[in-house]
């Protein structure tokens, strides 16, 4: 009797577990509504019994883009948690959401700012007024403004003046920094490089006794030499702004014309203008005054002290590098046909001295601009390159604002953008590993951040399902336990640094090499400037396996390489350094081009191919009326035993990753 009592009661809960387990948990789709970024999202708060498989079900949305807007869910779904989950649907009401002063518009496949003026019967410019990202194209499932009347646009218009060019582009101009113990206002100005005085002026209340917690407003001072991306400088300029671009360029899709076999015979020299700040008045001074000593009362004591006879101002040294690079360039095509008259000036990095050389009546004869270097420079010259219709070149900044608003501009230093898109190519192939994004919380640049993961998961393959994946997002301020949470130790840990900040940077793969030092597994993909920077030990880099995505790398093991630094020892009797081999590229290329399709080159430059020293370039137009863009990013290994390599076959990386940890 007892058994047949324990049997009914075990078949008693098999039945009510069965019973349960057909019982499905029902989800109510939100109602709840928001548009961040442009981007439109259904807000749902996490109940009991749901999963991500449910949810993705009801919403019609793959887990795989669930889980890319909210991160956090690889630790797995909590209850009360609020998602962001993407609305991509199609029906009706969701695709158009009212407002009183817009009609906001779900893209859908095929259509283009042109169709969508005409559907709504706004000009292409309105639409721009009102979403300052779609001048770059636009994607499928993106959210439009369109204004419904012209009184819409031209309160947006109004007053845009010079001086707020950037209010649309720029939504803070301020680091927020957290006062931590023994910080004083000293320490402050020296850390970000103001003046007390500035301090003051954004932080009124504060005074020399600043308290643990407190936050203060930076301002963030734009550095002059920051816009020179080959320059050492632990800054990045603006152009790391979020900017939304069309997945293919116009370039990429327009009708092109026919260059092969073209050619074009020269009559008459270019004219080629090379713009420089050399200095020249800095280097005409035969002293300066040292009023370092004092006297016996306390009174300084003026001496003059002279230069040596050879003396080269310092800011001037590395633009005579690039000048006698480029100068090489132009001897190597000498000899293939091209004749030009070269004239270079000294703009002395003074805006005032720009417009000075640019009201030379001669000026406008010019073929070609080279230069300037610095942003501020660079605004300038490139209104009249648009306004005379001059091709310019920009060879050292990577500040897109100028290559967006200028057609006949060609940006040779890729922006933040395209380095990013490689970036997250490469570590999308990692997809079975644990990868660890890791930033510092700084909310002007999450906007980098979210980009770099849009990215990433849009370059995982669609065969990756989201339960194998590992990812993570961990905000790092100094403590090494945060990284080591982040570890699995069953698999490879992945940390992706999106960042060009050198202490931030430092810091963290100090803390990476000392976990990789106790065994566990770890590899670190960078950007472009850690090459550069000079208070992190190279050791770390080959410790960590760390591959960079980068624009431009040297391998002086490289036939021409070795020809080219044979002949700048032999011409000017010193080694040459990245200016001058960066130089000799871009004056290779361009006035090749020149020799090869003429004045207008611009219409065959996508065919125009030949061998450089320290990169391949590959210009797109984004959009038809934009300038050009150099998008090639090669992604830099250190190897184990202290060797540095290119990284050139994708496939070939996929494949030896797959097999090892070790490649």
């Amino acid at each position: 009797m007892k058994r047949a009592t324990l049997i009914l009661i075990f078949f008693s809960i098999i039945l009510n577990y069965s019973l349960a387990q057909t019982d499905p948990v029902t989800i109510e789709k939100s109602k709840n509504k928001v548009i961040i970024g442009g981007k439109g999202y259904f807000v749902h708060i996490v109940k009991k019994g749901e999963t991500l498989y449910s949810l993705s079900n009801v919403y019609n949305v793959s887990q795989k883009d669930i889980a890319k807007e909210n991160p956090e869910i690889f630790l797995g779904l909590q209850i009360g948690q609020a998602l962001k989950i993407p609305i991509i649907n199609t029906e009706s009401e969701e695709n158009k959401i009212l407002s009183n002063d817009y009609v906001y518009h779900r893209v859908k496949k095929g259509q283009t700012l042109y169709s969508l003026a005409k559907k709504y019967n706004v000009s292409q410019e309105d639409i721009m007024a009102c979403n300052t990202t779609v001048r770059y194209g636009i994607n499928i499932d993106q959210i439009v403004k369109i204004p419904k009347s012209k009184d819409v646009v031209d309160a947006l218009r109004f007053p845009v003046k010079e001086s707020l060019k950037d209010t649309f582009t720029i939504a803070d101009q301020y680091i927020y920094h957290i006062v931590k113990e023994k910080e004083t206002v000293y320490y402050l100005t020296g850390l970000y490089k103001i003046t007390e005085d500035i301090l003051l002026e954004h932080n009124p209340l504060i005074n020399e006794d600043l308290q643990i917690g407190q936050t203060l407003k930076i301002p963030k001072l734009e550095d002059i030499e920051s816009s020179i991306v080959l320059l050492k400088s632990t800054e990045l300029s603006d152009t790391i702004l979020y900017e939304k671009r069309s997945l293919i360029a116009y370039s990429d899709s327009a009708k092109l014309p026919i260059c092969e076999g073209l050619s074009t015979e020269q009559t008459e020299p270019y004219h080629i203008a090379l713009l420089l700040p050399f200095y020249l008045d800095k280097n005409d001074e035969e002293f300066y005054i040292d009023s370092s000593e004092v006297g016996d009362f306390g009174k300084k004591i003026y001496e003059k002290i002279f230069y040596h006879p050879h003396y080269i101002y310092s800011r001037s040294v590395a633009f005579v590098e690039f000048y006698q690079g480029f100068l090489l360039a132009v001897d190597s095509l000498k000899h293939k046909g091209l004749s030009i008259n070269l004239h270079v000036y000294d703009t002395q990095n003074d805006t005032a001295r720009i417009k000075e050389i640019l009201d030379f009546p001669e000026f406008a004869n010019n073929n070609l601009i080279i230069g300037p270097v610095y942003n501020h420079e660079i605004e300038v010259v490139s209104e009249f390159s648009k306004e005379n219709q001059i091709k310019m070149i920009s060879p050292l900044s990577d500040n897109l604002r100028q290559v967006n608003e200028n057609p006949y501009l060609f940006q040779v230093y890729p922006s933040y953008n395209s380095q990013i898109d490689e970036f997250a190519k490469f570590v999308s192939i990692f997809g079975a590993k644990n990868i660890v994004l890791v930033h510092n919380g700084d909310s002007l640049g999450y906007s980098n951040v979210q980009m770099v993961k849009d990215k990433i998961f849009n370059n995982l393959s669609i065969d990756t399902l989201v339960n194998n994946i590992q990812f993570k997002e961990l905000v790092f301020e100094d403590s090494i336990n945060v990284l080591e949470h982040a570890l699995n130790d069953e698999l490879e840990n992945v940390f992706i640094i999106p960042s060009n900040e050198e202490a931030f940077v430092t810091d963290v793969l100090t803390n990476l090499n000392t976990l990789k030092m106790f065994g566990h597994q770890v590899r670190v993909v960078g950007l472009d400037r850690w090459p550069g920077f000079e208070n992190i030990d190279p050791e770390y880099y080959f410790n960590l396996d760390v591959c960079v995505s980068s624009p431009f790398f040297i391998d002086y093991h490289d036939d021409d390489v070795k020809s080219f630094v044979l002949k700048y020892r032999d011409t000017y009797k010193i080694e040459p350094n990245q200016y001058a081999i960066h130089a000799y590229d871009v004056g290779l290329y361009f006035l090749s081009a020149m020799l090869n399709y003429g004045e207008n080159f611009e219409n065959c430059i996508y065919n125009h191919k030949i061998d450089l020293l320290q990169a391949d370039y590959n210009f797109v137009r984004w959009y038809e009326n934009s300038g050009f863009e150099n998008t090639n990013v090669d992604i830099i290994k250190y190897f184990k035993g202290y060797n540095i390599f290119r990284i050139n076959d994708f496939n070939e990386e996929i494949n030896i990753i797959s097999q090892s940890n070790e490649f």
